[in-house]
């Protein structure tokens, strides 16, 4: 070898030797990073990468690090590592509350804002029934929706004398409103909201009762069956469960009073409204 070579060879030797002696970086997917560590802080590895030494700096979070051998020969190992700073235990509180991935799916679902159902079984104080409901959601992020829910009940009034309105309908509409606190756009949600509600039906009387015609009031005897129109307000409270973009499924209890409750014509006591019901729709 003539004295040309070995001096292209001495630079040649120093710059894989100074190649060969670098950090090593070895990430939790497998991946191997070589260049220079800078600094190892509570949450990041700054490095250099090994073939750009005078270039910009790295960052890599440690939560994606397996561990870092030096070229000196020691290593530092984060696989097991616990957290004893105030931000690596908030790191730690986060992860520990971020949704399931499956939960993030749901979370981007498409909920329609139009809710089209049937109650397949209603009861109301005056008896049981079916019913069937419309609700539209009137803004961006489902706080705020129209409900109208419609309904028909069979009285069950049996006055103990051999007559009955069994079979009779009451009918109700009820338009409202319905509030949710956290938005109707999610799996489960929780709604209350008023609604005015229209009752009409015939009743089977045999009896004297009160009314009350400002400024004037009566008794009046009433015997068979006479015409009731209710007038009032109630407050409804709701289980609304999304399983799907289009499946819905829901809960729903109110309680309210009347503030007309006319018989045959006159206006008799106050009277109160109650329904209960289980319903099955379809969400656009």
């Amino acid at each position: 070898m003539n004295l040309k070579n070995c001096f292209l060879l001495i630079p040649a030797l120093v710059i894989a030797g100074t190649a060969s002696a670098q950090d090593k970086i070895y990430k939790r997917n497998g991946d191997v990073i070589d260049g220079k560590v800078k600094e190892v802080t509570t949450k990041e590895i700054i490095y250099k990468k090994s073939d750009n030494p005078d270039g910009p700096s790295y960052r890599i979070s440690k939560s994606a690090v397996d561990k870092v051998e030096y070229k000196n020969g020691s290593a530092d190992e984060f696989g097991d590592e616990e957290a004893s700073t105030d931000d690596d235990r908030m790191d730690r509180r986060e992860r520990m509350h971020r949704p399931h991935p499956e939960m993030r799916e749901r979370k981007n679902a498409h909920y329609g804002n139009n809710i089209l159902a049937i109650s397949p079984l209603q009861i109301t104080e005056k008896g049981i029934g079916v019913g069937l409901s419309y609700e539209a959601v009137l803004d961006k992020r489902g706080i705020l929706s129209f409900y109208l829910p419609a309904m028909i009940s069979f009285d069950n009034f049996d006055n103990g004398n051999g007559t009955s309105n069994y079979g009779r309908p009451f009918y109700y509409f009820m338009p409202g409103l319905k509030f949710y606190p956290t938005g109707s756009k999610g799996v489960v949600r929780y709604a209350v909201g008023p609604n005015l509600v229209l009752r009409y039906g015939q009743e089977y009387i045999d009896q004297y009762y009160y009314s009350s015609t400002y400024p004037y009031t009566s008794y009046h005897y009433a015997y068979g069956y006479e015409d009731r129109f209710s007038l009032g307000v109630q407050i409804t409270n709701s289980l609304n469960i999304n399983p799907t973009d289009h499946l819905h499924l829901g809960l729903e209890m109110g309680i309210g009073l009347t503030y007309l409750n006319q018989l045959n014509g006159y206006n008799d006591n106050i009277n109160g409204f109650f329904n209960l019901g289980f319903k099955v729709g379809y969400r656009f």
